[in-house]
């Protein structure tokens, strides 16, 4: 896969300023910014843990504990936790910058991504459905990654509701 490909704007979701986004190149373009969000956090993940460790690494131990532990232990926590702020950076700053590469969609997404979320609380099944034994499947949309998907999610939502509310699948008294 190029990367430059992900946060490039391609021609066929190239839209006019009256136009409005389809539903399909909102979920490519969806699609794209999400990979691009996983692409960035690969590179900050190993950045926060590599300069971390080098800052480790060149740092004489005084044998003196910190915080009642030993200073090595100490250390590997900071770079535990340097790596893991990165990890959650990442998707920070890949979204940015897929925002940066494509200004012309941006306000078309945004305005999709709220009819999108709409679209799913008033047709998502309710909660007190659920049990811990059969869970909501997908309960806020992030799976959904076409307008078939869309209709698959639609579908085991009403499955969902049909069963909580008519009992169906327990046994008899």
């Amino acid at each position: 896969m190029n990367i430059s490909k992900i946060f490039r704007s391609t021609r066929s979701t190239k839209v006019l300023p009256g136009q409005s986004l389809s539903w399909n190149d909102y979920f490519m373009l969806r699609r794209r910014r999400r990979i691009a969000e996983r692409v960035i956090t690969i590179p900050t993940t190993l950045g926060g843990f590599g300069l971390s460790f080098a800052y480790v690494a060149t740092r004489e131990f005084d044998p003196t504990p910190i915080f009642g532990q030993e200073p090595i232990i100490i250390y590997g926590i900071g770079t535990l936790v340097c790596g893991l702020s990165g990890l959650l950076i990442g998707p920070i700053l890949g979204s940015s910058l897929w925002k940066i590469f494509h200004r012309e969609e941006v306000k078309l997404m945004e305005q999709r991504d709220r009819e999108f979320y709409e679209h799913v609380k008033k047709n998502r099944a309710d909660p007190s459905l659920h049990t811990l034994r059969n869970p909501a499947p997908d309960y806020y949309g992030e799976k959904i990654k076409s307008v078939a998907d869309y209709r698959k999610w639609l579908k085991k939502q009403r499955e969902i509701v049909k069963k909580g509310t008519f009992h169906i699948g327990e046994g008899s008294i």
